[in-house]
């Protein structure tokens, strides 16, 4: 069971791949509410995996939590924050759509600099941050990654 959890693990945090090395925004819809924003997000971590099986014992379906961190994480705990996924789709390479626990969907998509040149701009000056100050983000993401980490596995 740990090999497979660790292979469904890899699988899922492979979706963000592109979205994390080449940066994404984000936009949160709760029903028929305004968009909430949260804007320019510097990566994506799946902390925690659930497969479902059918009677015969086959997986039918995966729900996962992920964390995201913002751009700006470093600034406090309020830049990082940690869904349960239970259904994700994509209709295009640059685009994918989570849906929580609540209902809430979620849509990333990379930023490219024909649309979004000012977060292009920005993201390269985070990366340049980030690249900068190598021994405080060290700590940052340790401590983040474990807090959510506690966070999932206490999730039903």
């Amino acid at each position: 069971m740990k090999e497979f959890i660790a292979s469904e693990k890899a699988r899922l945090q492979a979706l963000f791949g592109e979205f994390n090395r080449d940066g994404s925004w984000m936009v949160m819809r709760e029903g028929r509410d305004t968009p909430l924003p949260f804007g320019l997000i510097d990566s994506y971590t799946i902390t925690r995996v659930a497969p479902h099986f059918d009677a015969a014992g086959n997986v039918t379906k995966t729900d996962f939590w992920v964390m995201w961190k913002s751009v700006g994480y470093n600034n406090g705990y309020q830049y990082t924050h940690t869904i349960k996924a239970v259904a994700w789709g994509s209709e295009d390479s640059y685009e994918l759509d989570l849906t929580d626990d609540r209902g809430r969907r979620y849509h990333i998509e990379l930023i490219m600099d024909v649309a979004e040149h000012d977060y292009v701009l920005d993201w390269r000056a985070w990366q340049n941050y980030k690249a900068e100050n190598p021994a405080e983000f060290e700590i940052i993401d340790a401590q983040i990654l474990a807090e959510h980490t506690a966070i999932a596995e206490g999730w039903e």
